[in-house]
């Protein structure tokens, strides 16, 4: 069921056109990205696959704060019968992005930093903790349409979490789509 909704959602997304689109003051902004985690060592020695939605405000045409919520999430595909993770980190962030713009507006390179919680799970040890986490990366939107109402967004970041009183750091490498949204400037 919940992939069916993750599934719908997601078409729901990209079916969508923004009403009014454009960059600059005033401007909403949704999307979502795919990607992959690089864990610390100390949390695992694999690889993850990564969901990400975000959606944000443009305060400004150089700065936006931004909501994220992601997951990574691991499977041991050699283990039968099973269709859980072994690994998961959920996160969730308030992001502050700064934006550069292009001559032409249709190249956007930005850094964020961001401030959060995480919650690092391993469901077949039965064991989970939270803590706080923070993120600062870097990344570049490719606006498309008539209004450039589109990006295609990639992005890599840290990401440091604190959980099992153990500070981990971990590489998000993520493409994804963003929508642009609303009257403003």
């Amino acid at each position: 069921m919940k992939r069916l909704s993750c599934l719908g959602l997601c078409a729901l997304l990209v079916s969508a056109s923004p009403a009014l689109a454009g960059i600059g003051k005033g401007n909403g902004e949704i999307g979502f990205d795919f990607g992959a985690t690089d864990f610390d060592q100390n949390v695992s020695r694999q690889s993850a696959g990564r969901l990400t939605f975000r959606g944000g405000y443009h305060f400004s045409r150089l700065f936006e704060l931004e909501g994220e919520v992601s997951a990574s999430a691991h499977y041991n595909w050699d283990l039968q019968n099973t269709t859980r993770a072994d690994v998961v980190l959920t996160t969730i962030f308030a992001n502050g992005v700064f934006n550069f713009h292009s001559k032409t507006g249709n190249v956007v390179p930005y850094v964020l930093a961001g401030f959060g919680s995480a919650n690092l799970d391993f469901p077949f040890a039965n064991v989970s903790d939270s803590g706080v986490a923070r993120q600062v990366g870097g990344g570049c939107r490719f606006f498309f349409g008539d209004r450039h109402g589109a990006a295609f967004r990639l992005q890599v970041s840290r990401l440091t979490e604190k959980t099992f009183d153990v500070t981990s750091d971990h590489i998000n490498w993520v493409a994804g789509f963003t929508w642009r949204l609303g009257e403003g400037s």
